[in-house]
Parts: structure tokens; C-alpha cells; sequence
């Protein structure tokens, strides 16, 4: 059990730090890159300890979540984050969208920028929304009181790294 709430939080902090500092690394124009590289890469294993534990977890009636729904649903989720987020860096660049009528050399830029943009949303997408679904996968083996306990501390320790981040 200790290990599973141990776990829980790891994923929970790990993709809301990751999530915070991708969009710090989008907002100072790549400065944060290292933090939300080195984010990234801890949650990356947390997801792959998660995955490789979750079998036996679901024959011990413990993992809520089946490896089906938790491959379409953080696919649905890294394809609306990869294409939401090729949207703002295009808003955000003032560039057209690269197709219907794009006139000029903006064009250019748009067809260079919108493959980056996507592939480097879709994966930090499908990595928030993979560490996401193995916590709420995990919420069958722990108890109500932890729970909400770690969700609070998160929500604290979010709302710290905002401040520091941002302020």
C-alpha cells in the first residue's frame, strides 16, 4: 500500500510540475527547456514503473483502469493536446493556419513550425494524460483519508511552484 501511495503522489506532482513547466518553457521562449526536459524524463519512468506494475495490479483487484482504456484514452487526449497546442503557437506567432489559403512567406514558417509544434505537444499530452489516468487507475487500492490528503499537498505544492514560477 505504501508503495501505491508513494506512486499515486509521484504521478500526480510529476504531471502537474511537468505540465507547469511546459507551459513555463513556452511562455519564456524556451528558457525552462531543461526543467520541463528533466520533468519530463522523471515522470517518463514513473509512467513505465506503473505500466510494467499494473498487470499484477489488476489481478489483485487493486488497478481500476484496463490497458485498452488507458492506451485510447491518453491517445484521445495527446491528439487534443497536440492539436490544441499547434493552435496557440500559431495564434502566439501570429502565423496561418498551413492550409486553405495561405498567402506569402508566413506560409514557410507555418509549414516548418506546425509539425514541431504538434509532435512536442502531442507527446507532453500523451505524458500528462498517461501518468493522470495510472493515478486515477490507482485510487481503487488507496484509502479515502490519503487520497485527499496527497491531493491537498499537491494542490499546495501547484500552487507554490505557480507563484515562484510565474510571479
Amino acid at each position: 500500500m505504501t508503495s501505491r501511495l508513494a506512486l499515486f503522489a509521484a504521478l500526480l506532482l510529476g504531471s502537474v510540475l511537468f505540465g507547469l513547466s511546459v507551459l513555463a518553457t513556452a511562455r519564456s521562449h524556451g528558457t525552462a527547456l531543461p526543467v520541463a526536459l528533466g520533468l519530463g524524463l522523471g515522470l517518463l519512468g514513473l509512467v513505465i514503473v506503473t505500466l510494467r506494475k499494473a498487470r499484477g495490479w489488476r489481478s489483485e483487484g487493486v488497478f481500476t483502469l484496463s490497458g485498452k482504456a488507458w492506451r485510447w484514452l491518453s491517445l484521445a487526449a495527446a491528439l487534443l493536446s497536440g492539436l490544441g497546442g499547434t493552435a496557440v503557437v500559431l495564434k502566439a506567432l501570429y502565423l496561418p493556419l498551413p492550409f486553405g489559403e495561405c498567402l506569402g512567406s508566413s506560409c514557410e514558417v507555418s509549414y516548418a513550425i506546425t509539425p514541431l509544434a504538434f509532435v512536442s505537444c502531442f507527446f507532453s499530452g500523451w505524458l500528462v494524460s498517461a501518468a493522470l489516468l495510472g493515478a486515477y487507475g490507482l485510487l481503487r487500492a488507496l484509502s479515502p483519508k490519503a487520497m485527499w490528503g496527497i491531493a491537498a499537498s499537491v494542490t499546495v505544492l501547484t500552487y507554490l511552484f505557480v507563484v515562484a514560477l510565474f510571479a
